[in-house]
């Protein structure tokens, strides 16, 4: 599962989440002190497992 973060202009929420929950994605609304952890959580993660995987394709070639 991918998970994205966007903003929503707040005339427009009823109607984007309709439209969101109609093509299928969960919706689910974060608490903004806790967003910035998060997003420093997984860009972690994402630049780990990055490394892990240029690592090993670098292997490859040696």
């Amino acid at each position: 599962m991918t998970t994205y973060t966007i903003d929503i202009p707040d005339d427009h929420t009823s109607e984007i989440i309709a439209q969101l929950k109609k093509q299928g994605v969960k919706v689910r609304k974060s608490n903004f002190n806790k967003l910035d952890e998060l997003t420093r959580e997984d860009y972690q993660k994402h630049f780990k497992n990055q490394a892990k995987s240029n690592r090993n394709n670098l292997l490859k070639y040696l």
